[in-house]
């Protein structure tokens, strides 16, 4: 009797156990996504929500790291974002935060720049090591025009280094038709 009541508090405990392996919203089994080649390798244990610490060991830790931190479209979309944040500042004339959103801009176009490496020649040339220093001139100067102006030449450095890139399907969107020109006041 003894052992067929250990047999069922292990059949218990196993049932508990696969249950709470399940997801409670929708009953499914956990896996890794078939998206991603070698995470099937590089785990220890069952997929969890320590999807970092279930990694085998650290090495394969920083390949999921890597993963996660993607390439640079999450820094080209807060680019893209400040970029229209500097704009409305400007129409607004409300420099410090047009500042504010440049220099965080600058910031994220380096993170972006230490995942692509191959981009870091021409964002220097064409727009880090020039435009950057003018249009941050412009905004301690105050001047409006001067700083309408700048801008609209710097948007013209961003739209030549994505053709440089090869890229130039970028300047087809909103963020560049929107910031073309300034409203007349």
């Amino acid at each position: 009797m003894n052992s067929l009541k250990y047999l069922f508090v292990a059949v218990c405990l196993f049932a508990i156990g696969a249950q709470a392996q399940q997801s409670p919203q929708t009953g499914n089994e956990p896996r890794l996504p078939k998206g991603v080649r070698g995470l099937e390798e590089s785990t220890a244990n069952p997929p969890s929500p320590n999807w970092l610490l279930e990694a085998k060991d650290d090495e394969q830790r920083f390949q999921r790291i890597q993963i996660y931190a993607g390439g640079t479209y999450e820094q080209m979309w807060q680019i893209g974002y400040r970029y229209e944040q500097v704009y409305r500042a400007i129409i607004d004339e409300n420099w410090e935060l047009a500042s504010h959103h440049w220099k965080k801009l600058r910031s994220v176009f380096d993170v972006a720049l230490i995942k692509r490496p191959r981009r870091t020649p021409n964002a220097e040339v064409m727009f880090l090591d020039t435009m950057w220093a003018q249009f941050e001139e412009a905004l301690q100067g105050g001047d409006t025009e001067d700083i309408r102006q700048t801008f609209l030449t710097e948007r013209e450095a961003c739209i030549a280094c994505h053709v440089a890139e090869k890229m130039p399907f970028l300047n087809d969107t909103p963020v560049f038709r929107d910031t073309a020109s300034f409203p007349s006041n």
